[in-house]
């Protein structure tokens, strides 16, 4: 059983799109259907989409399916715009950043060859 978008009348965010309603299964405890929507959404700042699913029973009200919806696609749109609203490295970063890992790599070697994979001790003056 496959439910439209225009079949289910939900309010959606602007940007979310209602793909399709699939019965997933039943609940343990009532025996009631359990279905899952589909939805789709689109960041117009970042170009990116994204699919996400909500699971629902019967018992399960209108409003709070808006709601549920509501709250997936925002922390999402938070998440996306903070990840992809970095500006790329400079050339200085990426040297900084370079010089980094070789320390990183150094020290890790040194630690590995340590019987308890420490460099340094608390403690002790050299």
């Amino acid at each position: 059983m496959v439910v439209n978008s225009q079949d289910t009348g939900l309010w959606l965010p602007p940007g979310v799109t209602h793909s399709q309603t699939l019965p997933v299964g039943r609940n343990a405890e009532t025996g009631e259907l359990i279905y899952e929507h589909r939805f789709r959404v689109y960041d117009e700042v970042t170009g990116r989409k994204h699919e996400f699913r909500v699971l629902v029973d019967d018992t399960t009200s209108r409003s709070h399916i808006e709601e549920m919806v509501g709250n997936a696609m925002e922390s999402w749109l938070v998440d996306v715009r903070v990840k992809h609203s970095k500006p790329p490295p400079t050339p200085a970063q990426r040297k900084e950043i370079g010089k980094i890992l070789d320390q990183i790599r150094k020290h890790a070697g040194k630690r590995r060859e340590s019987s308890n994979n420490k460099i340094y001790y608390t403690g002790i003056k050299r």
